[in-house]
Parts: structure tokens; sequence; C-alpha cells
């Protein structure tokens, strides 16, 4: 980046990102009335952060929480004596204690977006214990019920860590049994599916109708059944299907 751009347009977090996801080294200047902000990067590492006469996080802070300014990156630029050797990671997840929260837009399981980043960063025994409760698809609104939970997640969603984990849909044909009661049947390699998403079996399914109506509805496996989605008639006349609709499914 030879000329300056304005900041204002940008998520200063989210270009330090960009830099180093690109293996970039160099220095990357905003140019204030109150001072220069640098930030002097090596790959996936930061290698010095200054605010004038502020340096470390505390600098990167002040510039967060006022983000203006008109920025440069100068490649190949080292700083000559610096203070840090830390993974973009690390210096992200400390600088966003000190910012308001931003709450979740979900409440359901989560996945890891990269492991390899997560293996890269020192964590805490807490914070290993809710990362855990992630791997095995406890839901972030439970998680959340913990603040110390609920700020990591917040601070990983942030940092493009953690994303919503999303299962596969199936679109299944309605047709009548009489063989359950109070549970509908799905084809076994489905539920297989569905599991290998979930790393956990559903116990209920979500059913959406060609009209926009959602049933959650307990849900068990049985062979060779294709998209055939076996509804007894008492649930039936609950959800008001009929044999012959066409729904879509997913686990609840």
């Amino acid at each position: 980046m030879n000329n300056t751009t304005s900041l204002e347009t940008f998520d200063f977090l989210q270009l330090l990102y960009l830099l180093s996801e690109q293996d970039r080294t160099g220095v990357l200047i905003v140019h204030r009335a109150d001072g220069p902000f640098q930030a002097f990067l090596e790959g996936h590492r930061v290698r010095h952060l200054q605010f004038a006469a502020q340096t470390g996080i505390p600098a990167l802070l002040r510039l967060l929480r006022d983000p203006q300014g008109r920025f440069q990156f100068d490649e190949g630029v080292l700083h000559p004596d610096p203070l840090l050797n830390v993974n973009l990671d690390e210096v992200a997840l400390e600088v966003l204690d000190g910012l308001p929260e931003e709450p979740l837009p979900y409440g359901g399981p989560a996945r890891l977006t990269s492991p390899e980043r997560v293996a890269r960063i020192r964590w805490g025994l807490k914070e290993q214990a809710i990362l855990k409760q992630i791997e095995v698809q406890r839901p972030v609104s439970v998680l959340s019920q913990d603040p110390d939970a609920r700020r990591l997640l917040q601070k990983l969603h942030q940092i493009r860590l953690i994303a919503p984990r999303k299962s596969r849909v199936a679109r299944l044909s309605v047709a009548v049994t009489h063989e359950v009661q109070g549970v509908v049947v799905i084809d076994k390699l489905i539920l297989k599916r569905w599991k290998e998403d979930l790393l956990r079996p559903p116990q209920s399914i979500a059913i959406r109708t060609g009209d926009g109506q959602v049933h959650t509805l307990p849900v068990r496996g049985d062979r060779d059944l294709s998209n055939a989605l076996l509804v007894p008639p008492e649930l039936l006349m609950r959800t008001g299907l009929h044999a012959g609709d066409s729904v879509l499914a997913r686990p609840a």
C-alpha cells in the first residue's frame, strides 16, 4: 500500500488479519493528528505496536477505541528494537477485553473455523474447558450463561475463529405410518449424516412446510426409507401435515 487510505471504511483489526493471512512483513502506519500509530508485522506475528509514545496492547486499544486516520503499509520494514513477538490471535484476544461486548448473532452449536490457529494460542484451563464444550456442540446460548464463556465466545466470533454449525437439510415426502406413536421416522442414513455434522445423534427434527410453518418433532431412524418421512396420525393432526406433502427437515 503506497498511498494512504482512510481508516473510516475499514475494520482495523480485520485489516491486520488480512495482512497476516497474506504472510506480509512490514509496518502498518496510521497517520493521525494526535500522533502516528505503527504495527510491525512479520507474517502471523506482531513484533511491535506503538501509538506516539505508547507501546504494546494499550497502543492498539487506544486506536481501536477511536478508529480514525489514514493508513499505509510499508512492505519489508522491520522495527530496530521490537518489544513483541506474539501471535496476532493472542494480541486480538487480549485487546478485545478492553472493548465493548458484541452480542453473538446465533445461539446454536458453533464450529471452530481453524483448529490450526486454535492450537497456536496459549489457553488457560477454563478457556480449554470452554473450547471442549464448543467441540462437543454445546449450544452457544447454553454456554453463554457463564459470563466468562460468553465473553470468550464473543471474542472468538469477532476474530472469526468460530462460526455457526450448519447441518445438511433434507427434502422429504410425508407418508402415514401406524407402526409408531409420538415420533416421526426417517432413513437411518440421514440420521447418520446429521450425527456426523453435529457430533451427536439428533433427538428431534425441525420440519418446515411449504407455507413456512416449522414443527419440531421427536425422531427415530429406520432402514431404506429414502426420502420418506413417516408420520403417525396423531402428529399429522397436530401439525396439519398431509400425506404427499414435501417438507424440509434438519436437526433441531
